[in-house]
């Protein structure tokens, strides 16, 4: 994707045009890449806890996982390069990260689908970061 097309992708997330269908796991890490590329981790942690927690709504859903959030966005800032342009930053992440399932290495399901790792962030149970 160009740096226009991620843009693009960020913005139908934030104004809420795309539907739960088309934004997947690698829409996910586009986003959060994009968000890391321009500020620190806190900052961009805050702005992908808004979009979520406003594109969840929008679709009347309460499916924002703060854990899991903070995981992806975590895996996202180790492997961001902002020496490269975005969209090679972008896909760089992508790829280092595609598999979904990577967050089960760290976290047993049984604490995952706990309410207070929804809520809150919780420290991996099975392997630290």
């Amino acid at each position: 994707m160009t740096d226009c097309e991620i843009l693009v992708l960020v913005d139908r997330l934030e104004r809420c045009l795309l539907s739960n269908t088309e934004f997947r796991h690698q829409h996910h890490l586009m986003v959060a890449a994009t968000y890391l590329y321009a500020a620190d981790l806190e900052l961009a942690m805050n702005k992908m806890r808004a979009s979520l927690l406003r594109f969840s709504a929008h679709h009347g859903g309460t499916r924002y996982h703060e854990t899991i959030t903070r995981f992806w966005m975590l895996q996202a800032e180790n492997h961001l390069d902002r020496n490269l342009c975005l969209c090679d930053s972008v896909q760089r992440v992508v790829a280092a990260l595609a598999d979904k399932d990577l967050v089960y290495q760290y976290y047993s399901r049984e604490l995952l689908a706990s309410a207070q790792a929804k809520q809150t962030w919780v420290p991996p149970d099975l392997c630290a970061l």
